[in-house]
Parts: C-alpha cells; sequence; structure tokens
C-alpha cells in the first residue's frame, strides 16, 4: 500500500540540546520520490485520501510527544534552577565570570555555593566611615543588612552561555536593609546633634545685664546620609562617607534680647519668724537668686533650692506639720516660695503648681501663699515668652524680696493681684486625749481649733492705668482644724474645757476647694 511506502519511508532522529530531546521527521535518501504527493493531496481528481489522514496523524502525534517531551524537561530544568540543585543535569558552567568568581567548570549548585561564599566574605571584609567636623564614626558589614542577586544572574547566565562568544561576564547588585541602616546611621551620628542656644541673661548688676550670645544649632540631614551611605555600599567595599548637616540659627541675636528684657513684676514679705526662720528663707531665696528660665521653661522651688536639710546648710526653725507648729530643718522656706509666687503672679507667669498652707499665712493676704514640702509638694511656674526670664531674689534683713526680668508685650504695663475669702468652716469636734500618766485634775489644750476657709485668687492686667482684663489665679483651700485636749486617767471627758465660742461662730459652708498642705509638713 502507499500509506504504508509513505510510512516507512520516514525516520526520526533526535537532536540533544542541553538536555532537551527534540524530535524531527526527514524522507530518507533512496526511499521512493513522493514528489507527486503534494499534487495528489490538493488536485482534487487523484487525490489518495486514505494516505494524507495517516501521514497527518503521525505528524500531530510526533508534535504532541516532542511537546510533552520538552515541556517536562523545562519544567525540570526551571524547578532545579529556582532550588539551586541542578540534579536533573550534570552539566556545567563554561567560561562564565560573576565579578571576580570563575564558575568555569562549576555545576549549578557548586557555581550557587561558590558565590555565597564570596557575598559572606565580601560583607565581612565591608568598612566604612563618617565623617564630620575633624571627627570619624566607623562601621562594618556586620551592622549592615545586605541581600544580593545571586539567582538571577545565575539563571542569566546559564541561559546565555551558550549563545556567548568566548567568556562571559556578570555583576552582583547588593541591595541593603534601609531601615537597619538608617538606626545604625542615628546611633553614630546622634552627638553632632545640637540645638540651637538662644542668647541669654548672664548676670545683673542691679542696674543693667550682662548677655551671653546663642550658638548655632546643628542638625543631620538624615535623609541625604542614607541616600550617600547606600550609594557607597554598592558601589565600594570601603569608603569614606561626609555627613552632610543643616545649621540651624538662633530666633535672636544678644542685641535684639537687650532691649526686650524688662522688669515685670516683684513681690516682698516681712519676717516675723526666729532668726533661724529668717535665715532658712534668706538662704533659700540666695538660691533661687540668677535663675534663668528659658523660654517656655518651668521653675520648680524645689528643684533649684533642694533639700533644706542640716547637710545642705540649714537650721531648725518652725514648721507646720500635720498643721501642728513643730521645729524642722528648713522652717521658714515657704516664706520664701510665697515671696516668688508673689513676683510671679504680677510677672505674667503662668501657675503650674501650688499649693496653699494647712491655715492662712500672716504675712500675705489670704490666697496668696505657696507652701512646699520636699520632696512631694513643689511650686513651679511656666515662663509663657519666647525669651528668657530673669530672677533677681534675696533678703535684706526681715526682708525677703523677689523681682522678675523678662519680655512684656504691649497689652498692659503692671498686674495687681487680689484676693478674698470666699467661705468660713468651722472646726470639728474636739479631740480629748487621756494620758494615764497624769492625775485626775490634769487639763491641757495642746492644739486650738481653727476655722476652715475658702479663698480666690486673681490678677487684673492694666493698661495706661485702666484695667484691660482679669484672669483667676489658683484657690485657695484651708481646712478646720479640731481642739485637741489631755486629760487625766480618772477625768471625766465631758470635764473638759469647753472651746472658746468664737471658734464655733460661723456656720459650716460647703464648697469646692482647692488643693491643701493639711497632711504634709510645710514651713
Amino acid at each position: 500500500m502507499q500509506t504504508c511506502h509513505f510510512t516507512e519511508s520516514i525516520s526520526k532522529y533526535i537532536i540533544q540540546y542541553q538536555g532537551f530531546s527534540i524530535f524531527k521527521w526527514r524522507k530518507h535518501e533512496g526511499e521512493p520520490n513522493m514528489q507527486k504527493t503534494s499534487q495528489d493531496r490538493y488536485s482534487g481528481k487523484h487525490r489518495k485520501p486514505h494516505g494524507t489522514v495517516v501521514l497527518a496523524g503521525v505528524l500531530i502525534t510526533a508534535a504532541a510527544v516532542t511537546a510533552v517531551i520538552v515541556g517536562t524537561n523545562l519544567a525540570r530544568r526551571a524547578a532545579a534552577i529556582n532550588s539551586g540543585s541542578d540534579s536533573a543535569s550534570v552539566q556545567t558552567f563554561g567560561k562564565v565570570t560573576v565579578d571576580t568568581v570563575s564558575l568555569n567548570g562549576l555545576t549549578y549548585p557548586k557555581a550557587r555555593r561558590a558565590l555565597m561564599n564570596y557575598v559572606i566574605k565580601k560583607d565581612s571584609g565591608r568598612s566604612y566611615t563618617l565623617t564630620y567636623g575633624g571627627n570619624t564614626y566607623p562601621f562594618s558589614g556586620h551592622d549592615l543588612h545586605t541581600s544580593y542577586n545571586i539567582n538571577a544572574v545565575l539563571q542569566k547566565a546559564w541561559a546565555e552561555q551558550h549563545a556567548a562568544d568566548g567568556a562571559k561576564q556578570y555583576h552582583l547588585s547588593v541591595t541593603v536593609d534601609q531601615a537597619t541602616l538608617q538606626a545604625k546611621l542615628q546611633e553614630l551620628t546622634a552627638s553632632i546633634n545640637v540645638q540651637a542656644k538662644e542668647p541669654t541673661i548672664r548676670s545683673f548688676d542691679g542696674s543693667s545685664f550682662t548677655f551671653t550670645e546663642g550658638t548655632t544649632g546643628v542638625q543631620v540631614n538624615e535623609a541625604a546620609l542614607l541616600t550617600d551611605t547606600v550609594k557607597a555600599i554598592r558601589s565600594s567595599d570601603s569608603a569614606s562617607i561626609p555627613v552632610q548637616v543643616t545649621k540651624i540659627p538662633c530666633k535672636y541675636t544678644a542685641a535684639d534680647l537687650k532691649p526686650k528684657i524688662v522688669k515685670l513684676g516683684s513681690f516682698s514679705t516681712v519676717s516675723t519668724n526666729t532668726e533661724n526662720g529668717t535665715y532658712n528663707m534668706s538662704r533659700a531665696l540666695q538660691a533661687v537668686n540668677g535663675t534663668v528660665i528659658k523660654p517656655g521653661g518651668i521653675f520648680s522651688y524645689l528643684g533649684v533650692v533642694g533639700s533644706a536639710d542640716r547637710a545642705n546648710g540649714y537650721r531648725l526653725a518652725g514648721a507646720l506639720v500635720n498643721g501642728v507648729s513643730a521645729q524642722e530643718y528648713g522652717g521658714g522656706i515657704c516664706q520664701g516660695s510665697t515671696t516668688v509666687y508673689g513676683a510671679a503672679m504680677r510677672s505674667n507667669c503662668t501657675v503650674v503648681e501650688r499649693s496653699p498652707h494647712s491655715s492662712p499665712s500672716s504675712y500675705v493676704p489670704i490666697g496668696q501663699d505657696a507652701t512646699v514640702s520636699y520632696p512631694d509638694l513643689d511650686f513651679k511656674f511656666k515662663n509663657p515668652t519666647d525669651y528668657p526670664m530673669y530672677i533677681q531674689s534675696g533678703a535684706d534683713g526681715r526682708t525677703m524680696y523677689c523681682t522678675i526680668y523678662g519680655y512684656k508685650d504691649d497689652s498692659w504695663d503692671k498686674i495687681e493681684v487680689s484676693s478674698q475669702k470666699t467661705g468660713t468652716v468651722p472646726p470639728p469636734a474636739d479631740v480629748v486625749k487621756v494620758d494615764k500618766t497624769k492625775s485626775a485634775s490634769y487639763r491641757e489644750r495642746t492644739v486650738t481649733a481653727l476655722n476652715g476657709y475658702y479663698a480666690t485668687c486673681s490678677r487684673t492686667f492694666y493698661k495706661n492705668g485702666g484695667a484691660v482684663r482679669t484672669e483667676a489665679l489658683p484657690k485657695s483651700y484651708y481646712p478646720p482644724r479640731a481642739a485637741v485636749y489631755v486629760v487625766g486617767a480618772s477625768a471625766s471627758v465631758s470635764s473638759a474645757p469647753a472651746p472658746s465660742q468664737s471658734a464655733h461662730s460661723s456656720s459650716a459652708v460647703s464648697q469646692s476647694s482647692g488643693s491643701t498642705a493639711s497632711s504634709k509638713k510645710a514651713a
């Protein structure tokens, strides 16, 4: 049959190319001439349908087998390349070099291992130095998190090696984890960053100020440094990298500051304390003297004075302990804090922390005192301006004084402070204590009953003699105090002396209160 004869005249051969089998078909030499096939196929009358169908089937089958084999081998090769194990082939690289590593004669897995060892050694040898102002800030490859495109380069080299004419050169590229690098750069350059220091008051001689000029600040340009460092790492294993900075100028100069610093407010009190108490308050005000409060800064009385104990040179003097007078080291320093409070209220300072005594003070109007007790009960105020404030304080005999200098806007030229009692609270019931060591006739009042009080305080701003605004200041609450009697063991509680009627003459007042220092030691 012609069909059989035609089929037998076809043979196949296989061309091996990179491990892939490609099937081709050809007519054997010496086989019968099949030139009429084309004419027989398409001439209509002489067409041989049966032979044509068989030939088409053979060709289709061959193509399908070829596709399956080629596709299978391609899939295996892709998987081998991606996994780094070229178990599907024992072929090796030709004249291929990646950076300085020759892959000639290496299988795919060995080539990958060679490049891995190369980049590990490369990273361990990296060395960089940041430079600024004559200082150096070194770091190494151990401080970096890097990755390399090893797989991509190997795949490209593997695919192209047979198409290359002679040796082929490839290069790895490095990717740096920028978050890790940025953190390291910030750590290294932290000391370079310096805030601008505004000019400030250095001293006051009683008639004029001496100023200290400000200094320009420095801020590392972190974005530029990161960009420069990444570029250096990608291009070299070692480099010196200059740190770019931004200069931060002062807001004003000493010449700008001088005409803006004026006397804001002052206040004074007179000591009726003992010699030791007067000494203590004077010593505290001497510690405060010369304090400069930065723009927006907060003054802390205890932060400046510290602990008014014997070790710091303070003496025993009268102080209030839980509302009762007692001898304590540093007794009297509350008059110093009250004096500073008076000046702060009259200098437009913002009160941050202030507490009244357990009972009204004799040296200031009610509601204008400020008690302290180290370390828990402090007096603080804030400089609300954009310029520094300067405190001048001390003692002139028994007179305690404080003056605050700083910037005053044009909305006011004087501040007056006023306060008033807004409510009275009668003392609670008397407390009677029995002392078994005393006789039955023994009776003594150890603590005098006191009324409690509510008080408010405010300041009024004046301009050219006229009031322009009024602001509320912290309220005060002075708790009432019960009388305390000590009687002998056999004495009747009812026989204790009746408290004075004046202490109970006011009716109870229910009112919101401010803070109190009744349970604290206060000078």
